[in-house]
């Protein structure tokens, strides 16, 4: 009984998922929400993306589902690409340790705040160096996968 119901849920999430989607539309959802997931912003990704699917006729529960299992590999490079922004753009490096930032917030006040908005924004810039090569491949590499598949299988997805 358990197998039935994990079968035909699994089907019934990949039937909402790919409902009516064409090769071209899967691709697309892929491209924009892994590179989307792993932007170093947190808070703003779910609605940005949402917008994004709904101006161009994606399927928003396929975006979001991507997004959603890209928020790993998003925790996973947060520090790096702050790292990477501070050496491209040779900023002061930003404290991460609990005393290292009392100890800025005292000396320094709001300047502890304008220097993590700073750093973010560098860290925005190298996620983009690194999101629109990363898109424009995952768009490539899925669209021939999801052509072969539905060559393959004689199925709409």
């Amino acid at each position: 009984m358990n197998q039935y119901i994990s079968t035909k849920s699994i089907r019934q999430v990949r039937e909402v998922l790919s409902r009516g989607a064409t090769p071209r539309e899967l691709s697309l959802a892929i491209a924009l929400s892994v590179p989307m997931g792993i932007v170093p912003v947190f808070g703003f990704t779910t609605p940005l993306a949402t917008v994004i699917a709904m101006h161009w006729k994606l399927n928003v529960p396929l975006v979001l589902a991507l997004l959603y299992l890209a928020l790993p590999l998003q925790l996973l490079l947060f520090v790096p690409f702050l790292r990477m922004g501070e050496l491209l753009f040779q900023l002061a490096p930003l404290p991460f340790s609990p005393s290292e930032i009392m100890s800025m917030l005292e000396t320094t006040g709001w300047g502890l705040f304008q220097q993590i908005w700073v750093t973010n924004l560098a860290g925005i810039a190298v996620w983009l160096l690194v999101a629109i090569p990363l898109g424009a491949l995952l768009y490539q590499i899925s669209l021939l996968i999801s052509r072969r598949f539905l060559s393959n299988s004689g199925e709409a997805i």
